[in-house]
């Protein structure tokens, strides 16, 4: 699997016309339920279908459009490779799909734009993080939520000790004790510093760290762009060496100290829980802190009107919006005008998901966007934000 970054986020927001169809569904690794997972898929097209007919198109012009998701339907092979989450994402000259390990409700969306809320949380510091898996024998990378585990390729990096060993030229560096640690900001290139034969417990650790500066190496190509959290599991005396070898700058200071190499995928994802939890906590509640702070100085505001406008002009600093919340309508932007409709109501064929707008958005100009309970979200509101700047008191806010 390779990482969903916030770079592919932001494309996929940057898409607009008409129609664009947004598929989510939760899919499964293994047992009985992955044979549940084509009939998922296919109760979403007939939605889609149905969606579409209400946009404007006719049954084949549905059929062809959505040809590319059918497709798939009968496609055993891809059925057999999935994480816990699907999203999928369809216009009419192009088809995208990512597995994902967030497990999504069953959604499909029309619109004039992809849906995006959903994924907010694999490009958020809220909930996600990685892990590296260290041992002299096995190096893993896994990206993580405090339910789902995934592996997350790293190319050529050698995985072992003994592989990292056969990458030196035996011919330059069989003897070579050249080699200089690097800081996490220098180059890789001309880096050989294994000594190739025996020498104690001191060559030894040059070895380890040698390899470890090739496993950075893989881990910052493979998570280039990302802000989540990176928890190294592994014996007490390697995380040091790791330590002087990292170049990813949102490395935990703290370790699981154990051998990974026994352990499942899952097991090693609950060791790992038990770090990040207080960095998550942490910010959830500095960044509700803030808001509260700011309310008072018209710098912060829950008016999904305002936050549609300040989101709109760049001006949301941090968003957080309560998991599952739906507000349809319009929103006008040349007016900065917002209007719902009934909560009871189903959504016309010209609604607008506002709340996925706002995040969408806010993501586009590089805002924190947080997905939180309702519970944690003052007076529970739908969305909350702070601002980069205050709202102007001429600013229209709806009743």
């Amino acid at each position: 699997m390779t990482v969903f970054s916030k770079q592919t986020l932001q494309s996929l927001i940057q898409t607009q016309q008409s129609p664009c169809v947004s598929i989510y569904l939760p899919t499964h690794e293994l047992g009985r339920e992955t044979r549940q997972d084509p009939i998922r898929l296919k109760n979403q097209i007939t939605e889609a279908e149905k969606l579409l007919g209400e946009k404007g198109l006719n049954e084949k012009q549905s059929q062809d459009f959505l040809k590319p998701a059918v497709d798939l339907l009968e496609d055993n092979n891809f059925w057999q490779h999935q994480s816990v989450g699907l999203a999928l994402f369809i216009t009419s000259d192009q088809f995208r799909y990512y597995r994902v390990p967030v497990a999504f409700e069953p959604m499909t969306m029309v619109s004039d734009q992809f849906y995006t809320q959903p994924l907010v949380p694999l490009v958020s510091d809220d909930g996600q993080f990685y892990i590296l898996a260290a041992s002299q024998n096995k190096v893993a990378l896994y990206q993580a939520t405090r339910h789902s585990v995934q592996s997350v390729e790293l190319g050529n990096t050698p995985l072992s000790l003994a592989v990292a060993l056969r990458y030196d030229d035996p011919e330059e560096s069989l003897q070579s004790h050249t080699g200089t640690r690097l800081g996490s900001g220098a180059s890789s290139s001309h880096r050989q510093i294994f000594s190739g034969q025996g020498g104690g417990k001191d060559s030894e650790n040059t070895d380890i760290l040698r390899f470890f500066q090739l496993v950075s190496d893989g881990v910052e190509k493979a998570l280039g762009g990302q802000t989540a959290p990176l928890v190294f599991v592994g014996v007490d005396f390697l995380f040091p060496i790791y330590q002087q070898a990292n170049k990813y700058p949102y490395l935990m200071e703290q370790a699981v100290a154990f051998q990974p190499d026994q352990l499942s995928p899952e097991e090693i994802r609950d060791r790992a829980v038990k770090i990040v939890e207080s960095h998550f906590t942490a910010r959830r509640k500095q960044a509700l802190e803030q808001y509260g702070s700011l309310k008072d100085k018209n710098q912060a505001t829950d008016n999904l009107e305002q936050i549609l406008s300040a989101a709109h002009d760049g001006q949301v600093d941090t968003l957080i919006v309560a998991a599952g919340a739906q507000k349809w309508g319009r929103f006008d932007a040349s007016a900065r005008k917002a209007t719902y409709d009934a909560d009871d109501a189903e959504p016309t064929a010209d609604s607008e998901e506002l709340l996925g707008m706002a995040v969408s958005l806010a993501t586009a100009t590089d805002a924190q966007v947080y997905v939180s309970d309702r519970d944690d979200i003052p007076q529970g509101a739908d969305a909350i934000a702070t601002l980069r700047y205050p709202i102007l008191k001429t600013d229209p806010v709806s009743a």
